[in-house]
């Protein structure tokens, strides 16, 4: 008997034929006669959710694992690479590129190829002396940017074995089979494209940032004393999956009493006391767009005193913020303005209470494409994560906030806003009988 997987596109979330062409059509403006190659992720080891590489799944909407996407500027050819899916395959994975009735109609995709016809197909369509773009960074995950990646790597290069990431071997290969071909970077380029967002993408982000912040507060309608992080985490984890998100963006950071002063705790094993304050920082994957969330609250239900200066400290650092987002606002202006903030508080010695970071940009990987420097200037379309941050290294504790906030013409919008994070609002809302009944 013959299997036949052809999986109806309404029944999966596809990015829209026209999105994806005019992606590609801005990277065929920036490499001209040139040839554009990108690398899928690879299949994890352990039975986890695949994830596309970023870049690759920006410019095709393909989750095919160990994909090709190959982009032949002289003539505007697409062409993906994968493996070609076996009965066998099919019934344990399921669909692929290859069970698509017509993968021009749907994605704009010229070829469909089975990724052993890679180097003859490249091979046809590049001259001796063709420019090639390919990733010469690490290529980035939805939940770890390059520099995170690169990091990882760079441990691995002390091992006596699994030394050589994949996009190294790549590079040194087509270094040989291609010697005359001159290589650049495509990151850049894709970087370029990747930090202004298009209508589709702001509307993805709109929705994970709504998932997001609502599964964040039922978690803090049901916070009470005896519970553990981790009831908080599923209950958090429950609404993602409930609205249709894929699931979490990252691991989440659900840190209580001592634990909240560890940047990345992900153990999530304590149980809450009532002297405790809760931080959570967690966020969604909505159609590949991530939410990344933080907020602080009361076990008791009422902070003390002093945490809540601490609290308001960096909730007016973050308001200061979100009202001076504007396209020409450089982020050298906006550390300036939260650094008045922290002053106005009594925080003043940066390194005990604030390092200057205020946050990093957010899309299609939770810490997304672009370096927020003092020189770096907002532009309409960018989304940053707002992330103000303060320290007490004396008594060990550790408070932020963190929001998901839209650049357009007219300002600032602010995408997980959701119940307001002012402190009668967040105690309010604690009185609140949660998805448990607490």
């Amino acid at each position: 008997m013959s299997l036949s997987y052809s999986v109806p596109l309404s029944a999966q979330h596809s990015i829209p034929k026209q999105e994806l062409m005019d992606r590609r059509e801005k990277l065929f403006q920036k490499i001209g006669e040139g040839i554009g190659i990108l690398w899928g992720a690879e299949l994890p080891n352990t039975p986890t959710r695949f994830n596309q590489a970023p870049d690759l799944y920006y410019l095709c909407g393909l989750e095919d694992p160990n994909a090709i996407l190959l982009v032949v500027g002289n003539t505007k050819e697409v062409i993906f690479f994968s493996k070609k899916a076996t009965e066998r395959d099919l019934r344990w994975n399921g669909p692929t590129a290859w069970t698509i009735p017509s993968i021009k109609t749907s994605h704009g995709i010229d070829q469909l190829r089975p990724y052993e016809d890679f180097w003859e197909v490249l091979a046809q369509k590049c001259g001796p002396e063709t420019t090639i773009y390919l990733p010469l960074d690490p290529i980035d995950k939805i939940d770890k940017a390059r520099d995170e990646v690169y990091h990882t790597e760079f441990q691995l290069l002390k091992h006596p074995i699994k030394n050589t990431p994949f996009w190294r071997k790549a590079v040194s290969t087509i270094r040989e089979v291609f010697p005359l071909a001159s290589l650049q970077n495509i990151n850049p380029l894709l970087d370029e494209l990747r930090q202004i967002k298009t209508p589709y993408e702001i509307e993805q982000l709109k929705m994970s940032g709504k998932i997001g912040i609502e599964g964040v507060e039922e978690a803090i309608k049901d916070t009470k004393p005896g519970l553990y992080e981790y009831e908080l985490e599923a209950i958090t984890s429950f609404h993602y999956t409930k609205m249709g998100a894929r699931g979490a963006a990252f691991a989440p950071i659900v840190a209580s009493g001592p634990m909240t002063y560890t940047i990345h705790y992900e153990a999530n094993n304590r149980k809450l006391e009532k002297d405790d304050y809760v931080l959570m920082d967690y966020g969604c994957n909505y159609n590949y767009y991530t939410s990344d969330i933080t907020r602080v609250w009361p076990v008791s239900g009422k902070f003390t005193m002093e945490e809540e200066k601490m609290y308001q400290c960096i909730l007016d650092a973050r308001n200061a913020i979100i009202t001076s987002m504007k396209p020409g606002v450089s982020f050298g202006e906006l550390r300036a303005i939260a650094y008045e903030v922290y002053k106005k508080n009594g925080y003043t010695d940066k390194k005990l209470s604030w390092d200057g970071y205020i946050g990093h940009f957010i899309g299609i990987s939770v810490h997304d494409v672009g370096n927020p420097d003092d020189s770096c200037i907002l532009k309409a379309g960018m989304v940053f994560n707002v992330e103000p941050v303060l320290d007490d290294p004396i008594k060990k504790r550790h408070m932020r906030l963190e929001d998901t906030v839209l650049i357009t013409e007219q300002g600032a919008i602010n995408l997980t806003e959701g119940v307001s994070a002012e402190l009668p609002a967040i105690y309010k809302l604690m009185k609140q009988k949660g998805l448990t009944g607490n």
